[in-house]
């Protein structure tokens, strides 16, 4: 009985971590429209497709391809 407290302990605490997470890389895709996905996932150490899930969850989008801020060119 105590081993399953533990499990569902840890399994909380783990979902907790995780919504805080996906909570800043969103917080990132907002404030920061020069960063590609690419480049926030470079930045916290995870892949694309977490900052793509953190982007879905938050309800955020961004132009894709060319039309993309991230691939603007900032002027002199």
């Amino acid at each position: 009985m105590v081993t399953q407290d533990l499990k569902e302990t840890l399994k909380t605490a783990r979902k907790d971590a995780s919504r805080q997470v996906l909570a800043q890389i969103a917080t990132v895709i907002e404030s920061r429209p020069d960063l590609s996905y690419k480049q926030i996932a470079e930045h916290f150490g995870c892949g694309t497709g977490l900052v793509c899930q953190a982007a879905k969850e938050a309800g955020l989008s961004r132009p894709r391809g060319s039309g993309s801020p991230a691939f603007k060119r900032q002027p002199k």
